[in-house]
């Protein structure tokens, strides 16, 4: 027992332990960590949470908005819930952005983009990476902005999220245009009004499109096509002067400016300056500060160098307030050259421009070996991931063709016997034609010449012509011999050629007498060329059994016979006024069975219509 107990004590230790080491990974925000021991055994429910820090958020409280923001992170790896992993790393950026924390804002949001990737949430990725591009921008990293902006593409153009691709192309015109390439910035910035013109009914934010439009007067300024830039400049002043004055103040901050580039120690661009701090003093916005006080600075540099000196000095201490280095160090370009001018002591300045500058390239290192490693994972996992679609291709290219010479064979099959069969109707056509030849070679050279030798004996001179016993017999040889002569007409060889319409022609009209009408047209010379033979011996033969069996049967006085062409068939029509038959039944004699087999041979068709005492009519159709 006491074993067993001691066995669990220790699970339970480990389990503990794993659950303090649950924090976020080792990195830059290791000094953000301490809250681990109060946030180890988070009881909240993840809706609390959320409730929570948004409260927080509202109240401006963001270090509690990070602390709770971890306890959900926290909630949600206990519960491998991805989504809201996702979700806790992204607030834990945007908070620490607020804070100006850039290095750690950078870290929780690349955290953020790693599981978007693992999840192939493409959407989240790519704005993800727009909050990094922003995040490097902001610590004057232009090429690694525009590195991470341009990764982020990949995964939104083409998508919907109009206001996130936006947002992407306007990273990569502010790092264009602070990397000296302001015709470059201009190709981006027109791109989004590209984009913006294409989906008109886009939902952006009218703050954004006040940045995008200040943004392309900017790098308007910078090409010194100054007219162009003030006028978009007026236009957001008119919009904005009631509604807005952060965004207003911003606007004739940088119109006094543009004018004083344009021409310089002009009164109204000091005054429109003014104007803006005066502005933005009231609102206490300290990133708007630092911009007035900076422009104000340049504006007092050559003219008013005590002044100048005061508004540095403050740019520099709103500067501090943000801990954005980037601003410190332009601060600090203005101030230590005046105050050297001045005759005053910059040693102090001086130090401190260079731990700031300092700070600022490790921050940059920082963050660009945190999206280095990321992005070396994800080419890796990308890698990975074509390797098995390259393995899957080659499954699937395997099975289509496995399948396509499946389907080849089965169609080689399915023509072979087709062939086949079409060669054995073939060969027993031209085989039945060759036994009627043969048999009417037989009948006419051998039977019928015998009964020919048969009647003339009984002829003979010295004999009784006279008795009617052997009249009788003569009459009966004399039947049988033009039978048989007709029987042997009906099967001679039948000229397949350039002849063959004057030959069925000829068919046709040897069946009219005196007794029956027969009514044809005479087709045209061409009429038979595309016709095969073996459908022309069909076809031949099949005709002369039906008006065999009118001539026998029917009792016919009247019969016409019609021919048509078309580019596909032919088609004849026989039609007699004879004594007809009925349908019902097994009414197809050994003859017209003949004729259906026939036609069937040819790939053919033969419909017989016909009522008792109302006639016969029989249609044929047949391929070309």
């Amino acid at each position: 027992m006491k074993f067993k107990f001691g066995l669990s004590f220790i699970f339970v230790l480990i389990y503990n332990c794993c659950l303090a080491g649950l924090s976020p990974e080792n990195g830059i925000a290791n000094s953000d960590y301490h809250y681990s021991a109060t946030v180890e055994k988070p009881t909240d429910s993840i809706e609390q949470l959320k409730k929570q820090i948004k409260g927080f958020a509202k109240k401006k409280d963001y270090q509690n908005a990070i602390v709770h923001s971890k306890k959900l992170l926290l909630k949600a790896k206990v519960l491998s819930d991805s989504s809201h992993i996702t979700n806790a790393y992204w607030r834990l950026g945007y908070y620490y952005k607020i804070l100006d924390q850039l290095d750690s804002s950078y870290f929780y949001i690349d955290k953020a983009y790693s599981i978007n990737l693992k999840l192939k949430d493409s959407i989240g990725a790519g704005d993800r990476l727009l909050d990094m591009a922003n995040i490097q921008k902001s610590l004057g990293d232009y090429n690694g902005g525009m590195i991470t902006a341009t990764e982020g593409l990949k995964y939104l153009e083409g998508s919907n999220e109009i206001e996130s691709i936006s947002g992407l192309y306007q990273n990569i015109a502010v790092c264009q245009k602070e990397l000296g390439h302001p015709k470059e910035a201009l190709r981006w910035s027109d791109k989004i009004f590209s984009l913006l013109n294409k989906h008109p009914t886009a939902d952006i934010s009218t703050e954004n499109l006040y940045n995008i439009k200040t943004t392309r007067a900017n790098i308007l300024a910078a090409l010194k096509d100054y007219g162009t830039s003030l006028k978009i400049l007026d236009s957001i002043a008119a919009n904005t002067q009631a509604s807005n004055p952060s965004q207003f103040a911003r606007a004739i901050c940088n119109k006094g400016h543009y004018m004083w580039l344009e021409i310089k120690n002009n009164p109204e661009s000091e005054s429109l300056q003014l104007d803006a701090l005066r502005i933005r003093q009231e609102l206490n916005t300290v990133p708007g500060l630092i911009s007035s006080t900076i422009h104000l600075a340049e504006y007092y540099f050559e003219t008013n160098k005590p002044l100048a000196l005061d508004y540095a000095q403050k740019a520099l201490a709103n500067s501090k307030k943000t801990n954005n280095s980037v601003a410190i160090l332009e601060a600090l370009d203005l101030l230590l050259p005046l105050k050297k001018s001045l005759g005053q002591d910059v040693s102090e300045e001086a130090i401190f421009y260079s731990n700031v500058q300092n700070t600022l390239e490790k921050t940059k290192q920082a963050v660009r070996a945190i999206y280095a490693a990321t992005k070396y994972d994800n080419d890796a996992l990308e890698k990975k991931n074509l390797m098995l679609l390259a393995q899957v291709a080659i499954k699937e290219k395997q099975n289509i063709l496995a399948i396509s010479a499946t389907i080849i064979s089965l169609i080689l099959i399915v023509f072979v016997v087709l062939y086949k069969n079409q060669q054995k109707k073939k060969e027993q056509l031209e085989m039945a034609y060759k036994t009627e030849l043969r048999l009417s070679k037989k009948l006419h050279d051998e039977l019928g010449n015998d009964i020919f030798y048969l009647m003339t004996q009984v002829q003979k001179e010295g004999q009784d012509i006279a008795n009617p016993q052997k009249v009788i017999i003569l009459e009966g040889l004399d039947s049988i011999y033009q039978r048989i002569r007709d029987i042997s007409k009906e099967f001679t060889a039948i000229d397949t050629g350039d002849n063959f319409g004057k030959e069925f022609f000829s068919l046709l009209n040897s069946y009219s007498s005196t007794k029956t009408k027969l009514i044809t047209k005479e087709l045209p010379s061409n009429f038979w060329d595309n016709v095969s033979a073996e459908a022309k011996i069909e076809v031949y033969r099949v005709l002369q059994e039906l008006l065999v069996n009118m001539k026998k049967h029917s009792n016919a006085s009247l019969v016409a016979i019609t021919c048509s062409k078309s580019s596909k068939q032919v088609v004849i029509k026989y039609v007699d006024n004879g004594v007809g038959f009925s349908l019902k039944g097994n009414y197809l004699g050994n003859g017209l069975k003949n004729v259906e087999n026939r036609i069937k041979g040819i790939k053919g068709n033969i419909i017989f219509d016909s009522k008792p005492n109302e006639g016969v009519t029989a249609t044929i159709t047949f391929a070309i």
